[in-house]
């Protein structure tokens, strides 16, 4: 038995050893990459950047379109009520926030709006341009899952530019959709710091 053993390390080549390991980190990557997003609903699209906003709650993707300086971003939130994702200014208050907020009606319908935080009141709807565009959605398992874009600086007054680097993300949702407006989130809103991409 020992002669076989030294008879296989001697004979085992290193690049198989090395190609092993190189597999098996990949998939250790790809297995706790998978774990760390919670949504049951598969993405409309292929992503460069996730991360999970609350546990077991809200995932979150995006990608930059270098070429049209847009942003394309898909929200799952476990909820079949209104779901919000916004743009802070750099000291993080509401008072002036690019929401988006969307939601899915009993007949599979998208709703998408853009709007503008004004304090710790309800979001108004945006009243110069709509930057926010809502591209498509799904309720499905007790899920909302919405893909919406926007372009990166929109020069509109009531919007927050995307910079480079680090920006401040505000997330809320409700419990029901609309009727005819949206409900208090409670204690249902986060704040994230992320970096949404680079110049």
């Amino acid at each position: 038995m020992v002669s076989l053993q030294k008879h296989l390390s001697k004979t085992r080549d290193p690049r198989m050893t090395n190609s092993f390991f190189f597999t098996a980190m990949v998939l250790l990557q790809i297995a706790s990459n998978i774990h760390c997003m919670s949504s049951p609903i598969r993405p409309f699209a292929t992503y460069r950047n996730r991360t999970e906003l609350i546990e077991n709650v809200a995932d979150l993707w995006w990608t930059v379109n270098d070429g049209s300086k847009e942003i394309i971003f898909e929200l799952h939130v476990r909820t079949t009520g209104w779901i919000a994702l916004g743009i802070a200014a750099a000291d993080g208050v509401t008072e002036s926030a690019d929401m988006a907020i969307g939601w899915i009606d009993a007949n599979g319908q998208l709703h998408f709006e853009d709007r503008y935080a004004v304090g710790f009141t309800l979001p108004v709807k945006d009243s110069t341009t709509q930057d926010w565009l809502g591209l498509q959605g799904r309720e499905e398992n007790s899920w909302t899952a919405i893909q919406f874009k926007r372009a990166l600086n929109t020069t509109d007054s009531m919007d927050v530019p995307i910079e480079p680097g680090m920006n401040i993300l505000l997330f809320a949702y409700g419990l029901i959709d609309p009727n005819p407006d949206i409900t208090y989130h409670e204690n249902r809103r986060i704040t994230r710091e992320l970096p949404l991409w680079k110049s």
